[in-house]
């Protein structure tokens, strides 16, 4: 993963500006004046057209291309008697992209969906992930951590996940401006 400060910053009037830039609606005529009531109101309709493109890009594009941070501070977490973690994400998470639990020798960076085969085989004592071979489960509204050295003392030490920025800006990197879709239907 490269460094974030390869990212983009655009406030939402900057977005809907380089979004009509990239759709072919800039730069626009200055020297005449047009009124219509019956047209569709363009800015009103992009907006919802950037707004769902972001929350695509943050749910599934690649994250060199996307805010990351450490959220592991705001993270709860609570371990049950097997040393099994549910951490819950702070609202502003899209995704995880890294964690990991002290005493692990390495990160968790695959997180399973909770109907697969290797989640199903964490209820089993003998196939379940532990510090060499962790296992992270996704849940809806949690993630399953397997598992810790013990039931009582557990840190979740990293926790890397993509972020919607808490300030409303796009953060993303210059090669995410390729998945704009070209004008249709305006």
């Amino acid at each position: 993963m490269r460094s974030r400060s390869f990212l983009m910053e655009l406030t939402e009037d900057e977005m809907l500006d380089m979004w009509k830039l990239r759709v072919g609606l800039m730069p626009a005529r200055r020297d005449c004046i047009v009124e219509r009531e019956d047209g569709v109101e363009l800015d009103s309709k992009l907006l919802v057209d950037i707004r769902q493109w972001y929350a695509e890009l943050l749910a599934t594009g690649p994250v060199d291309w996307l805010p990351i941070e450490d959220v592991s501070g705001e993270v709860t977490a609570e371990s049950d008697s097997t040393g099994v973690i549910t951490a819950v994400m702070p609202d502003r998470c899209v995704r995880p992209v890294a964690w990991h639990v002290a005493g692990w020798a390495v990160d968790v960076t695959r997180f399973e969906a909770p109907d697969s085969v290797v989640a199903r085989q964490q209820s089993l004592e003998w196939l379940r992930g532990g510090g060499a071979h962790p296992v992270a489960v996704l849940c809806s509204d949690s993630i399953l951590l397997y598992t810790a050295d013990s039931a009582e003392d557990f840190t979740i030490d990293k926790a890397l996940c993509v972020v919607r920025p808490d300030d409303g800006s796009y953060q993303f990197s210059q090669e995410a401006l390729s998945t704009i879709p070209k004008l249709s239907g305006v």
